[in-house]
């Protein structure tokens, strides 16, 4: 159970537009990543006020799903909380039910703990999987968590109960969404003096720290450029912890951590494309998009020429951009320029991390 040479960790929440994505990555690009994939809460019918599907409906194409659009490179597994000690109709929990059907078609996945938050069914059955799957498993760290004093002793403690040792680890820092980066300085030597707490840093498999500054929400047409804060505290933090570990860099591509169920009935999205930068997202953003579909095409040649398109060649999300403006794609649905946001940005990422630890 060696280190993976990957270079980059997107956390991602499984949705149409995000697997595209990924089954279209260059594979060199998918080569130098290590999806940690959060497997998504049942969604809510507003009409008829209940849940869409059973839990056992939602959760039953997932392996099939995974092997077609990631495949047999190792992948990291966590739950929506609402699903971690769920189960299905015959009373298995939802985590031996998923992990069944990934064995079943011999899949490199990870099961994932939260560290001070997962419940000890769901423990025990990771323990089971672990033994099985001999894969080791990922600890993902939240914010709180990282900086409770409790933290070393309960990673110490869940080691020994799953009878592993910490190469077969992978150790996740996610800040999630935290309320301010800046300082940038100020904000890595906290995180630099709470993660040296951490005992035997170098011996995990992997170490990743993960984040994200932003909110689709707070963007107004006709759209705005916004700072990849967390990209410029990871710089910072690699500077600090440089005589400890290097981290992986990672973040949620262009998502926001929180699962929102929405009533599609009374919202009329904007049309709009998020477009990663070195240091922002470029966000051209206009109406509703059902009312005028028209309007990417004029928001790709925002991108265009904006000075950071990245040509067609890129990556399919680049393409796409390119062809929607010359006309020759039309101007898709929102699942389209989701799946665009995040295949250009999953590959900049991977060529901006990899230039860096080059220099």
């Amino acid at each position: 159970m060696t280190e993976s040479a990957f270079i980059y960790m997107p956390i991602l929440k499984w949705r149409l537009g995000e697997y595209q994505a990924l089954m279209r990555l260059n594979p060199n690009i998918k080569d130098a990543i290590l999806p940690l994939i959060i497997v998504p809460p049942v969604e809510y019918d507003f009409e008829d006020q209940c849940p869409k599907k059973t839990v056992q409906e939602h959760i039953s194409p997932f392996a099939e799903r995974l092997n077609d659009k990631w495949g047999t490179g190792r992948v990291l597994i966590d739950f929506h909380d609402t699903l971690e000690e769920n189960t299905v109709s015959d009373g298995v929990l939802v985590i031996d039910y998923v992990f069944d059907g990934l064995r079943l078609k011999s899949l490199n996945a990870v099961p994932v703990i939260n560290i001070l938050l997962s419940g000890n069914l769901y423990l025990n059955a990771v323990k089971r999987i672990v033994s099985m799957d001999k894969n080791g498993v990922a600890f993902r760290v939240k914010f709180n968590q990282l900086m409770s004093p409790g933290l070393d002793e309960a990673i110490q403690e869940i080691i020994k109960f799953l009878n592993l040792e910490y190469q077969c680890v992978d150790l996740v820092i996610d800040l999630e969404v935290p309320r301010s980066f800046e300082p940038y300085l100020d904000f890595a030597k906290a995180l630099s003096h709470a993660i040296n707490k951490i005992s035997k840093l170098n011996d995990f498999r992997s170490f990743v720290v993960a984040g994200t500054s932003l909110n689709l929400s707070e963007i107004k047409k006709p759209g705005a450029e916004v700072v990849r804060h967390e990209w410029l505290l990871y710089k910072q933090l690699v500077n600090e912890l440089a005589l400890w570990r290097k981290p992986v860099f990672g973040d949620y591509a262009i998502e926001h951590p929180d699962f929102i169920s929405l009533d599609m009935r009374f919202i009329n999205p904007a049309g709009k494309i998020v477009y990663t930068t070195e240091n922002t997202w470029l966000v051209p953003k206009g109406k509703s998009f059902r009312e005028n579909r028209d309007q990417m095409i004029s928001h790709c040649e925002t991108i265009i020429n904006s000075g950071h398109f990245c040509q067609k060649e890129y990556s399919a999300g680049d393409k796409r951009i390119y062809d929607t403006f010359h006309k020759l794609e039309g101007t898709g649905n929102q699942t389209t320029w989701k799946e665009v946001g995040v295949s250009h940005h999953l590959t900049l990422v991977v060529n901006q991390a990899a230039k860096f630890h080059a220099q």
